[in-house]
């Protein structure tokens, strides 16, 4: 839900389905190659997270979840910024620059 608060959405995903229509859909609070990149860094770090809990038993908490989270989108926009769609989603994203 950070996430997405942080994005200027106030909705939750309660199904795969609405998460995929929420990528497919056309809006201006947030570019579409941002959306994206959010989606597939959440799901790499709880699904490293959830690896983590079942087999080293160790547990995270929501807030040190969501840091690895913006490090990681931080870091991939950070490795593309010469490229054309990614040039300008670190100055437009506003919720990264809150950390």
């Amino acid at each position: 839900m950070l996430v997405t608060r942080r994005m200027g959405y106030s909705f939750l995903f309660h199904t795969l389905t609405s998460l995929i229509e929420w990528l497919d859909m056309k809006d201006s609070t947030c570019p579409l190659m941002l959306r994206r990149l959010a989606v597939d860094c959440t799901i790499n770090r709880l699904w490293i997270k959830r690896n983590a809990r079942l087999h080293n038993i160790t547990s995270t908490t929501p807030p040190i979840l969501f840091k690895g989270i913006d490090r990681l989108i931080r870091n991939a926009i950070s490795a593309r910024r010469g490229r054309r769609k990614f040039r300008n989603l670190m100055r437009l994203c506003k919720w990264l620059n809150r950390f």
